[in-house]
């Protein structure tokens, strides 16, 4: 009762705190109640069903929500390939992704979790089947500390971490695609630092040995470490959202980093034996927003060192894309430029299209409509892919128009 009576009495002494800050808010800071609590009461009431980024269900009474989205993207593609280089060109409409995602909170916020699956799922043997994306559940410790297991998204390549739904091109690009780590079943923690204008994370995955990734069970006690930082320089922005598609008023700079390390068993040499292979990726990205303007940049680096007879192989990339808005939230206009340096064809084993190759690289241009931000939007793209050979080798080259259509409910 005490400390009840300490916090009114500074809020009849210091008004404009008490504008700005709620009574569970000033009860938290006090120690009086825990957030958690204080989600309790602000949620008192009976349960509730509405919209807010997706369709959510709120059960005041036993600390729950949920929410449920749907992720849609249909897409035609027309592609003029290289018929020197013995391809074919081809015209398809396709449905890219049709996702289901279930998220939401228990006790109280204290716990959070995930469950997405993908209807379109991966291609195999010339088909597609149906696959599970991210199942996790998350510990939230405190106001600055969360910590997730499950099967989630590794840290290394922003683009990547991005949400295919909120992409400023249809398709990330090569260099995210050749090095990101994907999806992995692991552990991992989570930092908020100096005002959230810093966050580390540390994670522990099965690895990258052959056999495994994207819903398949370790197949040694082999394990790939992950750590990233990102730093808020300048400004507020979310770095995970491609186009100032919110129209950002005032400068603002993004940095981030993240580094793998590991050991695994894969082939590492075109047509080598499987061998013990030391793994290492590191990703560093830079981003800036304003008033419609957005520019975006990543640079990627790997090396695997097997143990046995194989060679080094140290393949690196980058890309670099901007967009401006001519109608601010509604028309855009976005570029993009990306290579992967294939080591006169070494690098096959991290991205297939390197075989032959000494160098990949992209050309993107792109205008967008945005009917409601991200949540429905047009993108139109055409994209030019280049493949270097080796020496003494043949350069070929794809060109692409696609139109795509993508909704998130």
């Amino acid at each position: 009762m005490r400390k009840l009576a300490i916090v009114a009495a500074s809020l009849v002494l210091f008004p404009a705190i008490s504008q700005a800050k709620t009574l569970e808010d000033l009860l938290v800071e006090k120690g009086v109640i825990t957030r958690g609590e204080a989600s309790s009461a602000s949620m008192g009431g009976g349960s509730k069903v509405y919209w807010n980024g997706g369709t959510r269900l709120e059960f005041p009474d036993n600390g729950f929500t949920t929410q449920i989205n749907t992720q849609i993207q249909t897409r035609y593609t027309f592609t003029d390939a290289d018929e020197d280089a013995g391809d074919r060109n081809t015209s398809s409409f396709d449905v890219v992704r049709a996702r289901l995602a279930i998220s939401g909170t228990a006790l109280n916020n204290e716990f959070s979790y995930m469950l997405q699956t993908d209807m379109v799922g991966s291609e195999n043997d010339g088909s597609r089947s149906p696959e599970l994306k991210d199942a996790w559940i998350q510990w939230n410790a405190c106001d600055w500390a969360s910590a997730r297991m499950g099967q989630f998204k590794t840290a290394i390549s922003r683009q990547f971490n991005t949400s295919s739904t909120k992409l400023q091109f249809a398709d990330r690009s090569t260099a995210s695609n050749t090095f990101d780590l994907g999806r992995q079943q692991g552990a991992a923690g989570k930092w908020n630092l100096l005002n959230d204008k810093l966050v580390m994370t540390a994670g522990i995955f099965n690895g990258q040995s052959t056999g495994e990734g994207d819903n398949r069970s370790g197949k040694d006690n082999l394990m790939t470490g992950v750590v990233s930082a990102r730093y808020q320089a300048m400004g507020e922005m979310d770095a995970f959202e491609e186009g100032d598609v919110n129209y950002t008023e005032k400068a603002a700079l993004n940095f981030g980093a993240a580094f793998a390390g590991g050991q695994s068993h894969q082939e590492v040499a075109i047509g080598g034996a499987e061998d013990k292979v030391d793994n290492y990726h590191l990703s560093v990205d830079a981003n800036f927003k304003l008033k419609g303007i957005s520019v975006n940049g990543e640079f990627f680096w790997q090396e695997l060192n097997p143990d046995g007879d194989g060679e080094k192989v140290d393949p690196n990339g980058f890309y670099v894309q901007a967009g401006y808005f001519l109608t601010p939230k509604k028309w855009e206009l976005a570029a993009r430029f990306s290579m992967v340096d294939c080591k006169d064809g070494e690098a096959a084993v991290v991205n297939p299209d390197c075989a032959g190759s000494d160098q990949l690289d992209e050309s993107t241009a792109g205008i967008n409509y945005y009917w409601w931000k991200h949540n429905l939007k047009a993108q139109f793209n055409f994209v030019t892919q280049n493949a270097q050979g080796v020496s003494g080798g043949e350069d070929s080259r794809t060109d692409r128009w696609l139109f795509q259509l993508s909704s998130y409910f």
